[in-house]
């Protein structure tokens, strides 16, 4: 009897192009030693999904594919183009709708999660983008009978503050009527570049415990980022693990400490070429090796 593997802890992966055909994301992923996958299903700065990504084949082969790589908590991240605290009525209901579609697929793809920023309210309160990121989850919620869970991500901006703090993704989830179909994706550049210093692991850890506050087990994926953005600066600029403002013992503690053990981590780091990711994931195993 071959004996079964125990998964390693916490998962590491990576977000993949579904370039040609999606399923395609799934080997693109393994090639790259990843053990757990993001993707979008459509082009990021595009409204539609192309014809061919998503044909009957390769859902069928994308499902095959996951299934057999254990990839159980992949997750779909929401294009760029909708923003979801806009003022503007006509791209709210388009945002709204490609939301829905996104949760549509998730269920056809087998897929648990779904990450989408908070928008953007331009001119407008920080009550007004509250207000009206809670009228579309709650829309695009009504259709989600299987519990996918829609995770809200963190932001950074240099001149806007929505979408950055925990307490504002705290009166989210107190206000939607469905919080229980409500996660959190937490970004490490992100929340560094908007003023958390999390290099510092106590930072890290007194954040956790401000989310456990909201509820507990709310995080169930981390976009592992250092970032070319010193601390408060609002850069949103990626960088490889350890070669960043971040430094290394944020990323250290991420990977050893029993809290984040349950969490799926999620790479955004730049792609130089095929073994970018790669070398990300084998800075991080380092690390998990130890404990």
């Amino acid at each position: 009897m071959v004996p079964i593997m125990p998964i390693p802890k916490p998962r590491i992966g990576a977000h993949k192009s579904i370039s040609t055909s999606i399923d395609l994301s799934i080997d693109r992923a393994i090639k790259s030693t990843c053990e757990c996958l993001q993707i979008f299903t459509r082009p990021p700065r595009r409204w539609e999904a192309g014809k061919n990504t998503l044909s009957k084949s390769s859902i069928v082969k994308f499902i095959e594919k996951s299934e057999k790589a254990n990839f159980f908590d992949t997750t779909i991240h929401m294009p760029y183009l909708p923003n979801i605290a806009t003022p503007s009525e006509e791209l709210f209901n388009k945002s709204v709708k490609v939301l829905i579609e996104e949760i549509t697929t998730s269920k056809i793809l087998k897929i648990p999660y779904i990450v989408t920023h908070l928008g953007s309210p331009l001119k407008e309160s920080e009550s007004f983008a509250l207000n009206k990121v809670v009228k579309a989850l709650d829309i695009a919620l009504e259709s989600n009978s299987n519990h996918v869970l829609i995770l809200l991500e963190n932001s950074t901006a240099k001149k806007q503050k929505w979408g950055t703090s925990i307490e504002q993704m705290e009166a989210i989830i107190k206000k939607i009527t469905q919080p229980e179909k409500i996660g959190i994706c937490f970004d490490t550049a992100h929340a560094y570049s908007t003023g958390y210093d999390i290099k510092n692991p106590e930072i890290l850890h007194e954040i956790f415990d401000q989310i456990d506050e909201i509820s507990h087990d709310l995080v169930k994926v981390i976009h592992i980022n250092d970032t070319k953005g010193g601390l408060g600066s609002g850069i949103d600029h990626h960088e490889h693990l350890g070669c960043g403002k971040i430094g290394k013992e944020c990323f250290r503690e991420l990977m050893q400490h029993p809290r984040f053990q349950n969490i799926s981590m999620i790479l955004e780091t730049p792609k130089e070429d095929e073994k970018s990711d790669q070398r990300n994931l084998e800075f991080l195993r380092n690390y998990r090796k130890l404990n």
